[in-house]
């Protein structure tokens, strides 16, 4: 093996490293999101009365939630897919 091969090799198992905790902070911001939305249903089908500070703690998740998953989009989308690796790596 060469000395770029080595650093390919080497670069693809990054690449797939990255790929994967991109994928799992994706599943995190899916399920927290999923996790807010039960919540508000959760209270509102309990016939539960939401004070004003608490809706505004709940808006505030949901906001924080939406803006991590459209920086984690943007991030995603900047970055190319990863190629098949050669023959042999």
């Amino acid at each position: 093996m060469s000395a770029v091969s080595d650093y390919a090799a080497k670069a693809n198992i990054a690449f797939t490293n990255i790929n994967t905790s991109l994928d799992n902070i994706v599943a995190d911001e899916v399920n927290l999101a999923k996790q807010i939305s039960d919540l508000k249903s959760q209270i509102a089908s309990g016939g539960s009365v939401l004070t004003p500070e608490d809706q505004t703690a709940l808006d505030t998740l949901a906001t924080a939630g939406d803006a991590l998953a459209a920086k984690t989009k943007t991030i995603a989308d900047g970055l190319p897919d990863l190629p098949a690796p050669p023959p042999g790596v």
